[in-house]
């Protein structure tokens, strides 16, 4: 019994020594898992401002990469706009600052049904499609009893889109009705194929007399 009595007591001891240690082990664990939060853990005494926003340091950093990678995109996306106006600019001079007349185009322009083999097929056809329109688009009966014979000058464009633009009318009588006429049959005029010059299109010039003669 005396023997049992004395190892109790030398256990007792050795426990008393090691229980400083445990507390003080975990004393430091608690308190570096307290640190380890404070770096991104705002403390929750502090009055919350409804004017301001409050970020933790974890969402700044965050915040700042998300900001560099959107700023990158930015920057990439305005270079890339940036050469497609300069590529744009450069084709719209090299398309825009020519006016061809339709003798000298390279290709010219063209009614959807005048498309033929040679470039000379093209433009007769192109020439019968203007009489015919003219012919049959021309309203007499506007012009009542009326005798006008004259000879007329008539000069339009076509621009990059195949549309007329630029109709002139040109006539000995000035007749003003006439005139108001005949520019309202050129507007009637489908869409062309736009004429090109080296492969961009152009704004060509067409010019053809106009007799007429009612009786």
């Amino acid at each position: 019994m005396g023997l049992i009595f004395h190892l109790y007591n030398v256990k007792k001891q050795q426990m008393k020594k090691f229980i400083p240690l445990i507390i003080i082990s975990i004393f430091c664990f608690n308190y570096t898992n307290i640190y380890s939060q404070a770096v991104c853990e705002t403390p929750t005494e502090n009055v919350i401002d409804l004017n301001e926003i409050s970020i933790k340091k974890c969402d700044i950093k965050e915040e700042k990469t998300t900001t560099r990678n959107i700023i990158k995109t930015k920057v990439s996306r305005k270079r890339m706009n940036h050469r497609n106006r300069k590529i744009d600019k450069k084709q719209n001079k090299l398309a825009t600052s020519k006016k061809v007349l339709f003798t000298l185009v390279e290709e010219i322009p063209m009614f959807e049904s005048c498309k033929k083999s040679t470039k000379s097929s093209n433009k007769k056809c192109f020439k019968r499609r203007i009489n015919k329109h003219f012919s049959k688009n021309f309203h007499i009966e506007k012009f009542g009893d009326r005798m006008i014979k004259d000879k007329i000058f008539i000069q339009f464009s076509i621009d990059l889109y195949g549309k007329v633009i630029n109709p002139q009318i040109k006539s000995k009588n000035k007749d003003k009705l006439l005139h108001r006429e005949l520019s309202r049959i050129l507007y009637k005029l489908p869409n062309f194929t736009p004429g090109k010059e080296k492969g961009l299109p152009v704004i060509v010039t067409y010019s053809f007399p106009f007799n007429l003669t009612l009786n």
